[in-house]
């Protein structure tokens, strides 16, 4: 992913919070929720505010101890799961 030219939005959805900071989240019109773990709902909850990966990856510079490397390829794989899922579009 070209991190300086990338744009991400989350599509219409509703969500439902789960325990063990896990996350349901389901696109309107879609017939089934995905469930969200792992680094996806942090990521999922930033996009609003950030929807450049490399805004992702200083805010969660932020929060963790990681090495810059390791955060942004987290970022990278949270944001292509979310694009597989159909949650999130690239504008």
């Amino acid at each position: 992913m070209s991190e300086t030219a990338q744009r991400f939005q989350r599509v219409p959805h509703v969500e439902r919070n789960l325990s063990g900071g896990r996350r349901l989240v389901q696109v309107v019109g879609a017939d089934r929720a995905i469930q969200l773990a792992g680094s996806a709902p942090l990521i999922w909850d930033l996009l609003d505010e950030n929807p450049q990966p490399a805004q992702l990856v200083a805010q969660l510079q932020q929060r963790f101890s990681d090495r810059p490397e390791v955060i942004a390829s987290g970022v990278e794989v949270g944001l292509r799961s979310l694009i597989e899922s159909s949650l999130v579009i690239e504008l």
